[in-house]
This record gives C-alpha cells, sequence and structure tokens, in this order.
C-alpha cells in the first residue's frame, strides 16, 4: 500500500510543498473544547487538504472563499464541536515581538442547528445519513447567500459528516478501544490526490443531493469491507497492519470530499449568476459583554432555513457593533429576529426585499434583562430552529427536563443566578458545570432559587474545572409555561448600564 521507503518520502515532501499555501496560513491557534469522535484531528485535516488539492482551477476556490478557503482544514471538525464555543487566536511575530489576538469567537451550533436540521446527530451508520440531504443543501445556501467566513463554517459541517462517514469504524458501527485505533493508526500526510478529477455529483441540486447520497453509499460500502479486515488486526495491536488499510479507508474519503466540495462550487456558482435576488445588509449594535467581546449577532428569517452571524465592526468597553449580509434571497416580505448573548431578542417589524435591490437596516440591541445576563433566549421568545422549543433549549426524554445551551464560564469568576417564576408557581431548577461540552465536573449542581433581581440573587463561583454551565428546568412543560426567564451574570456587569 505505501511502496518503498524513498517513495513514501517523496510523496511526503510532494505532499507539503502541494499543501504549501494551506499548511503554512493555518490558523497559529484555535481554541475549542472538543471530543473527537472520528479520525481524529490531524487527519481530518489531511484528508481535507488533499481534496483541496484535487479541485480544478475552474472551481475558483480562492477567488469565490478568499483567505477563508485555508481555514476549511480547521472546520471540517465543526462536527465535533456541537455546543462549543469556538475562539480562534493569532499570534503576530514581528522580529522579537509577539502581538498574540483573539480574532473571533462564535458557537459552534450556529452551523449545526437550523430549521432543516433541527438536532444533532450520531456520526456512525444509520443517522449520519440523514445529514446529507439537509447540510448540502444548507451549504449552497451559504455560498449563495452569505460571506465567506460563514460559508466557510457551514462548508466544514458538511465536511466533517462527510469524512467521519468513510472512517472505518464509523461505516461498521463499531465502538470501543478498536475504534479509535482503526482510524488513528495511519499517517494521512500519504494521501495524494493530485491526479484525482473529482466527479459532480449532479447538475441541479436535487439531482446532486441524491448523487451525494448514492455516492456516500458506495463510500460506506467500500470502506465496510476493509473495516471488517481491519477488527482482527485491531484485536491484537497489529498497528503495520492496520495502517495501510486506514490510509486506503481515508484517502477514498479525501476522494468524496473533493466531489461534494467541487459540486458546491459549480452549483452554488451557476445559482448566483444567474440570480436576481434581494439583498440585505444591516449594522447591528449591542451592549458589550465582558468576557467574550467579540460573540457576533445572529440573524435568522423566521420560517426559512436562512441566517448569518455578523462579521466584526468594532468591540468596544460598552458596546459591540457588526454587519450583518444576506445577499441573493429570494424577493418577498420577512420576519426577522436578532440575537445576540447579553441582550434581548429584537423582534422588527416585517421587512421588504426586493429583486435587484439591496435593503439597507440600523439595527440596536437592548441590554438583556437583567443587564449583562449571558443566557441565550433567557426569556424563550425565540423559535425558529424548530416550533417545538425555544431555540438554545433542549427537551430530555431520560431526565424529562429541559437543558440550556451550555454557556461559557471563567473558573474563578463570582456569577449571580437566579429564575424569575411565572406568578407562583413552583419549579426546580438547577445550574450544572461543565468541564466538556460533552462532560459535567464533579462539582454538585446548584439549586437555583426565583428572584426579582441581582441585588437578592445567590452568588456562585465558576469551579477551577468548569468551562461552561448550564441550566436543568424539571418536568416536560415547555419552559415558557413556569418561568419567565432565567439569569446567568458576571458580577461585575450586575449594574451594567445600557451604551446609548
Amino acid at each position: 500500500m505505501y511502496g518503498k521507503k524513498e517513495k513514501r518520502k517523496q510523496r511526503t515532501e510532494n505532499r507539503l510543498r502541494a499543501l504549501g499555501l494551506f499548511l503554512g496560513t493555518a490558523l497559529v491557534g484555535l481554541a475549542a473544547v472538543q471530543r473527537l469522535f472520528a479520525w481524529g484531528g490531524l487527519p481530518h485535516q489531511y484528508i481535507t487538504d488533499a481534496a483541496l488539492t484535487a479541485l480544478p482551477a475552474s472551481d475558483e476556490i480562492s477567488l469565490r472563499l478568499g483567505g477563508e478557503a485555508r481555514h476549511l482544514r480547521d472546520t471540517v471538525e465543526m462536527g465535533d464541536w456541537m455546543n462549543s464555543l469556538i475562539t480562534v487566536q493569532e499570534n503576530w511575530h514581528v522580529t522579537t515581538e509577539d502581538f498574540p489576538q483573539t480574532s473571533s469567537e462564535y458557537f459552534g451550533n450556529d452551523y449545526l442547528l437550523f430549521p432543516g436540521a433541527p438536532h444533532f446527530f450520531q456520526h456512525m451508520m444509520p443517522q449520519v445519513h440523514e445529514t446529507y440531504g439537509p447540510y448540502f443543501l444548507r451549504n449552497l445556501q451559504a455560498l449563495r447567500t452569505e460571506d465567506q467566513a460563514n460559508a466557510v463554517r457551514w462548508v466544514g459541517s458538511l465536511l466533517h459528516f462527510v469524512t467521519d462517514s468513510g472512517s472505518p469504524p464509523h461505516t461498521i458501527g463499531l465502538s470501543g478501544p478498536n475504534h479509535t485505533k482503526m482510524e488513528n493508526w495511519l499517517d494521512a500526510s500519504h494521501i495524494d490526490l493530485r491526479g484525482y478529477h473529482p466527479q459532480l455529483l449532479g447538475r441541479t441540486d436535487a439531482e446532486a443531493v441524491e448523487g451525494l447520497r448514492k455516492r456516500m453509499d458506495g463510500l460506506i460500502a467500500r470502506n465496510a469491507v476493509i473495516a471488517r479486515h481491519m477488527v482482527p488486526y485491531a484485536q491484537a495491536d497489529d498497528r503495520p497492519h492496520v495502517e495501510p488499510l486506514a490510509l486506503d479507508c481515508a484517502e477514498e474519503t479525501a476522494r468524496v470530499a473533493a466531489d461534494v466540495l467541487h459540486t458546491l462550487l459549480v452549483l452554488s456558482a451557476e445559482q448566483a449568476d444567474g440570480q436576481s435576488g434581494a439583498s440585505l445588509t444591516a449594522r447591528v449594535t449591542a451592549p458589550a459583554l465582558a468576557e467574550h467581546p467579540l460573540l457576533p449577532a445572529k440573524i435568522v428569517l423566521l420560517g426559512t432555513d436562512f441566517s448569518t452571524l455578523s462579521s466584526l465592526n468594532y468591540s468596544l468597553p460598552d458596546q459591540y457593533a457588526g454587519t450583518l449580509l444576506l445577499r441573493n434571497l429570494p424577493p418577498g416580505t420577512y420576519r426577522v429576529a436578532i440575537e445576540r448573548p447579553g441582550s434581548q431578542t429584537l423582534f422588527p417589524s416585517a421587512i421588504v426585499l426586493r429583486a435587484n435591490e439591496r435593503a439597507s437596516f440600523e439595527w440596536h440591541l437592548r441590554a438583556a434583562s437583567p443587564a449583562g445576563n449571558v443566557v441565550p433566549n433567557a426569556d424563550f421568545s425565540l423559535r425558529w430552529v424548530t416550533p417545538s422549543a425555544p431555540d438554545h433549549w433542549r427537551h430530555d426524554d431520560g431526565c424529562h427536563c429541559w437543558r440550556s445551551d451550555n454557556i461559557p464560564v471563567a473558573h474563578g469568576n463570582m456569577y449571580h443566578v437566579y429564575v424569575t417564576a411565572k406568578g407562583s408557581a413552583a419549579q426546580t431548577v438547577t445550574l450544572e458545570w461543565m468541564a466538556q461540552h460533552w462532560k459535567r465536573t464533579d462539582d454538585a449542581p446548584v439549586p437555583v432559587a426565583a428572584a426579582q433581581g441581582s441585588a437578592n440573587a445567590e452568588q456562585i463561583t465558576a469551579p477551577a474545572t468548569a468551562v461552561y454551565a448550564r441550566f436543568v428546568i424539571a418536568g416536560d412543560a415547555p419552559p415558557e409555561n413556569v418561568l419567565d426567564g432565567v439569569a446567568l451574570l458576571p458580577v461585575s456587569q450586575a449594574g451594567f448600564v445600557q451604551h446609548k
């Protein structure tokens, strides 16, 4: 499978030269709390790198995605970043000086949950098969309507499901220690697709969805045969026999990833060329957030799959400002909502978008109630992802309770926490501390009492191992039926005054 040692060395050197752009300019740091489900970090990245080398010049990926294209090797991990805060950190080194900075922050859920896919998916067969159609169509939408940064993050989500599907243990539903061996015992830098010509999966959106499903079925069936041959070698800790088989699966997975990227770029370019759609731009301002000042605002077009996050204009000690951009939208009348942690969700009057025209707006988000409250959709008013639940809240059948999205906290910092009960209703609410996006700390849940404001609210300190907190509301009744809202706010912002 590998060939002679010299050939392997030459392939690696050629590989690095071909990928100089992507490897040389990758992010200095990408801080995201994640749990690796398949292939591990580096194989995912090398599979994506290889797919990018196979794209024809006519796809014009550098023109379409600009400098964001290189971030596909990072955003391919998006599927594992559910319920996680992603903080992109860079360091500019000039002669002998370092200039570290945080360049952006956002939540993985904003690129994983939408009306077409209102819940998380398992990354193994059979459930992963349900992701291909919704995420492929949402990727086309992002490439046609959103800016480069948002589009690359959406494409990363789909690429993650595609590449996970080709992982040998995922094709046969194998878990346990052999799972890890079968997908990580390989040097994925040896994947070489420079002679591969990507397939167009369809000439229309519908044809491409069907073509993708068939291509994925073929990949899974092919790699499942190889996976079954790998199992006894993995059980025997026979890495020399596992490695070439894992590499073979990874290389075929990279070919499929190239097909997906090629098809997305071709179809989104053709549709955009003939589009006479409407555009929307908006300057949005909001109160500052003490702990995560760069978190963007999000606009959703209610009753549709359209959404996007704002690009940063500036972040000052008392105010955030960003720009929302959507283009190539179907003309019509829309109801929209704009949200950001620390702010009340804004529901402006219906807007009218006309063909071949750009509508411009200026929106200011008021401070959350109470000011400084970092709980998203704390009053349960926004329902875009699904009509059956408030956004950022999920019902758990196992515990007969409602859980909030993870809320970033800083260990050692103090917070006010309370709920506002609806009338005289009594409801059991607790706050859980999270050590990972998927794992609680060893600390006991904190009972949350009702209060009318931070002045008489309980003050708590985030424990040393906590990176997130989440609310748990007991009972199956929709949370808005029993509570007017929940609050978690840094003590430093308890008396925060909204910028006018």
